[in-house]
């Protein structure tokens, strides 16, 4: 069983491994943090909202076991991956914000949806400006950036740095998804105004991901 998961099992049910099958049975709702696989989680055959925050996988693996499943969020993720979306047969509500996803066609076949979710993620064109519409028009209702922080998040993949840009209220946050360049994906968010970011990419790229050690822009959780 992949760590992660064991540990919010563990968190679950009161106890560590190992887990009888009736409490397996009995989790409903699970929340996991920094997992790098879902091994182990088909045992929770009663799943129906499922939370992974800063996991660490690239794809969104076959679903279509969870038969009751109808809430996933993956965020602050490596998440690229949604060709197997479809497979949950009950989703409803699918979150994978501040991720690594260009390509949201998937979703299209998922005849349940009804939110989704993907603000901060790098869409490519088709995806931001054809599928997007397409699936408000099927009634889903859509998160998404706005023009300008999806631009923004484009232009930092096109520099190699793939980080995720979106405005939290009243403040635009640079965050780094996965866990490939922190251990703190959900956690390490820093303020940065749109002006300076399109700054540092015209100019001078490579001083954009230091900017996370700057003691004067302290990391925020969202």
């Amino acid at each position: 069983m992949e760590p992660a998961i064991a540990r919010a099992i563990s968190l679950e049910v009161g106890h560590p491994e190992p887990f009888a099958d009736d409490e397996l049975d009995a989790i409903v709702t699970l929340g996991v943090l920094h997992a790098r696989s879902i091994s182990g989680l088909e045992r929770c055959s009663s799943l129906r909202v499922l939370v992974l925050s800063g996991y660490g996988a690239g794809d969104l693996p076959d679903l279509g076991r969870f038969s009751d499943l109808s809430s996933v969020t993956v965020s602050d993720s490596d998440l690229r991956d949604l060709r197997l979306v479809h497979t949950a047969p009950s989703l409803l509500s699918l979150n994978v914000e501040r991720s690594l996803v260009s390509d949201i066609s998937p979703t299209v076949e998922c005849t349940g949806l009804g939110w989704l979710d993907v603000t901060g993620n790098p869409l490519s064109d088709e995806s931001y400006r054809e599928v997007l519409p397409e699936l408000r028009a099927k009634g889903v209702d859509v998160r998404a950036s706005e023009e300008r922080e999806w631009s923004l998040t484009r232009a930092l993949h096109e520099a190699g740095l793939p980080f995720a840009y979106c405005l939290h209220g009243d403040h635009h946050r640079l965050s780094r998804p996965g866990l490939t360049r922190t251990g703190n994906p959900e956690g390490g968010h820093i303020s940065i105004p749109p002006e300076e970011l399109e700054h540092l990419l015209a100019t001078s790229p490579e001083d954009i991901e230091p900017l996370f050690d700057d003691p004067n822009r302290a990391p925020r959780h969202v």
